[in-house]
């Protein structure tokens, strides 16, 4: 676990305006121009033959190609619908692109100063995703002149994001309690109850669990589909890379090292020796006092206070999770994607995404970071 300080309350006005793309004026007092990128996935999207990086690479190292037929037959359709969603501000197409046969990309200019979470609520949008069977995701870039944003710090959640499973879960079953720990999970989804009380909760059925579960786990733990190859692909690119996760720091440490990852925040559980009810080590459900508790509220500052670290933008930061615990992380960053997410965080967050591998996030970030 890094020792890294995170910032506790509201972030500052400065760090708000630094991450969001407000309305401005140019000099000439005419409003300022933006690029609206709006990528389009057809959903469900086939899996490939090939290694997800390399059609991925072989798609971006050829992202200037010419619209295929589809898109092109999509292309005034939309454009229609996005004219409507931003009068009276105008609206250009700037390029269109074919990312692969099924993702492709369209960029806007436009004075409009709506978000692109606002825009992905319309409900004209939604029309043509569910009637074209599509996922799209808007992007407002932070200059007109980019192609794509740029991104220095990626940070993810770790279960049923980097990992398929849910590791509190994996816990439970070990010691036969999982029927009880699934039904606090379900208050605090309904929000009867926040996270770190359903935490607590959950971790109080876990007293007696053996400490070698950590062992174990990484035996059969599955890193999801397109995690290394995103995170080598980002190691590539020099973007710093962090789990912030509401599981428990051995096994962020474990996917850390797994991932080349830079930064692992997670929780801590105490431990205890054999005792005349568990003659063998194991976890005693309390978290350690010592260390913070992996909150919503830890993840965003967590995020917050990385970018200042290291001198990097809010909006050139990247933030993908699935869990209710995760919006205020996505909220913050300059993207903030919601991976495979339950059906509330997909309405609420600020983009979503529901791919067979996580190397198409990917395409949201071209084929090299801009400046």
């Amino acid at each position: 676990m890094s020792n890294l300080s995170v910032l506790n309350g509201v972030p500052s006005d400065d760090s708000r305006i630094e991450k969001g793309l407000q309305a401005s004026q140019q000099e000439d007092g005419k409003p300022a121009q933006s690029k609206l990128i709006v990528t389009f996935f057809t959903k469900p999207p086939p899996l490939q033959e090939q290694s997800p990086l390399s059609a991925v690479s072989a798609s971006l190292d050829e992202h200037n190609k010419p619209p295929n037929l589809l898109s092109s037959i999509w292309e005034p359709a939309f454009t229609k619908v996005l004219t409507s969603l931003l009068s009276p501000a105008p609206v250009t197409l700037d390029a269109s692109r074919t990312l692969s046969p099924n993702v492709f990309q369209y960029s806007y200019l436009t004075s409009s100063n709506v978000s692109p979470h606002l825009l992905r609520h319309k409900t004209l949008l939604s029309s043509f995703e569910e009637t074209n069977s599509l996922e799209i995701v808007l992007d407002r870039l932070p200059k007109p002149t980019f192609s794509h944003r740029p991104i220095r710090l990626a940070m993810f959640d770790m279960d049923s994001t980097l990992i398929e499973e849910e590791v509190i879960d994996e816990l439970a079953r070990s010691i036969g309690v999982t029927s009880a720990v699934s039904a606090i999970t379900a208050q605090a989804m309904n929000g009867e109850i926040d996270f770190e009380q359903s935490l607590r909760a959950r971790l109080a059925l876990l007293e007696g669990v053996n400490t070698d579960i950590w062992e174990k786990l990484q035996r059969t733990i599955t890193i999801a589909a397109g995690a290394r190859e995103l995170c080598q692909e980002l190691r590539r690119r020099g973007i710093i890379m962090a789990v912030a996760s509401g599981g428990f720091a051995p096994l962020a440490e474990w996917l850390k090292d797994q991932l080349g990852l830079d930064y692992a925040f997670a929780n801590h559980l105490l431990t205890s020796p054999p005792t005349s009810s568990y003659p063998y080590d194991h976890l005693t459900g309390v978290l350690s006092t010592h260390h913070p508790v992996v909150t919503p509220t830890y993840k965003r500052d967590a995020l917050i206070d990385l970018a200042r670290t290291h001198s990097i933008p809010l909006s050139e930061t990247l933030a993908v999770g699935d869990g209710s615990n995760d919006l205020l992380m996505l909220g913050e960053a300059g993207l903030g994607v919601a991976w495979r997410a339950k059906p509330k965080v997909q309405r609420e967050a600020p983009q979503r995404l529901s791919g067979h591998s996580l190397t198409d996030l990917l395409f949201l970030l071209g084929p090299g970071v801009e400046h």
